[in-house]
């Protein structure tokens, strides 16, 4: 029996903007979330409806995802998938908001480690969706079928010549003896590319911000900066894992941490911190003896264990109160990232170095 006809899903082509759609689903539901606790907060949260009546935002949710289903089962072409991925995730952002009152007998919104639930949810379908941008690599058949959707937009005028070399970069990627290339190739030449948009002025914003971010990040200063930050704070949260060790070692409850959340969620909080705090210090030895590169991923494994542990637990102890020490791991996380790449550049710059000449016979 042929293993492929009991998986049709196997050989359905995968969409080559898969990653960025993805993301923005995760971002506009997370964006929602936070805009949904914010309102509620703000406004005392009142109730939709009265004398019995409570309509949920969860029924809003539903609206908006099917609203999303009728955009992807109705519309042909790329154009339909950026909203359907923002509507989609406003919708789940709506649903999933209201955990709380689905994993509790008395339907209770406030129930407190719904937030680190949502988180964990979040987390999974992060790496899920990671998982698959690492493992589906485009094969030819994909290829070819994403420079046909590219190819699609001409019908409406929404090929321009950012769509047009993103289609021949799909091409240069199939075999040139596959009997679809030519006749695409020659289609995609024939077709009279529409002028990119001009770029909006929050596109142009972005970008400044970014170039100007860039080339603060590869000054010397902000590199001793960083280090320093992430030497005092892996030491704090070592002292601070000490204190715990000691204090159930002790029997005696003398850690602000322990009792501030209780001994599972202090333990919890101050392990994981402590993993963390570990792989910093390796990091900060690996720049001290000159691997930097090396010592940035280290820091990096640190900052992707804070935030796939400890702020599961954050989340469980404060509630949507963590998001802002989530949204400082975030920052740290882009930061080291940008410093091990500009490491990499600034290696690959270098020129290889003169072999030792011969010694004379």
């Amino acid at each position: 029996m042929d293993v492929k006809h009991l998986n049709p899903l196997r050989n359905l082509p995968t969409n080559a903007d898969m990653g960025q759609l993805h993301e923005t689903f995760l971002v506009s539901a997370v964006a929602m979330i936070l805009v949904i606790r914010t309102q509620l907060w703000l406004t005392n949260y009142p109730q939709l409806g009265g004398s019995g009546l409570h309509i949920a935002h969860l029924l809003w949710g539903g609206l908006f995802m099917v609203i999303t289903i009728g955009i992807l089962l109705t519309l042909l072409g790329r154009g339909a998938r950026v909203p359907a991925a923002v509507l989609g995730g406003i919708g789940f952002g709506f649903f999933i908001d209201e955990l709380g009152k689905f994993i509790t007998e008395d339907n209770d919104y406030f129930f407190k480690p719904a937030a680190g639930v949502i988180y964990i949810c979040f987390v999974a379908l992060f790496l899920v969706s990671r998982h698959l941008q690492r493992s589906r690599r485009l094969s030819e058949a994909d290829l070819l079928r994403n420079a046909m959707e590219r190819l699609g937009g001409a019908t409406h005028g929404n090929f321009d010549a950012r769509d047009r070399a993103r289609t021949l970069e799909f091409l240069d990627g199939v075999d040139a003896t596959n009997p679809m290339v030519v006749p695409l190739r020659e289609l995609v030449h024939r077709i009279e590319a529409a002028p990119a948009p001009a770029r909006s002025r929050w596109s142009l914003l972005a970008e400044r911000v970014r170039r100007r971010y860039m080339e603060v990040a590869a000054k010397r200063w902000f590199v001793r900066a960083i280090v320093g930050f992430f030497a005092v704070w892996a030491a704090v949260t070592i002292l601070n894992l000490a204190t715990v060790i000691g204090a159930l070692a002790s029997s005696d409850v003398e850690s602000a941490l322990l009792e501030e959340n209780g001994t599972f969620l202090g333990t919890a909080i101050g392990v994981s911190s402590g993993v963390a705090a570990v792989f910093v210090v390796i990091g900060l030895l690996r720049i001290r003896r000159g691997a930097r590169e090396e010592g940035y991923e280290w820091i990096a494994r640190g900052l992707l264990v804070s935030l796939f542990i400890t702020q599961v637990f954050l989340f469980v102890q404060s509630q949507f109160g963590a998001v802002f020490g989530l949204g400082l791991d975030v920052v740290l996380l882009i930061t080291v990232r940008t410093l091990a790449r500009n490491e990499r550049e600034r290696r690959a710059e270098q020129p290889p170095a003169a072999e030792p000449a011969a010694a004379p016979a």
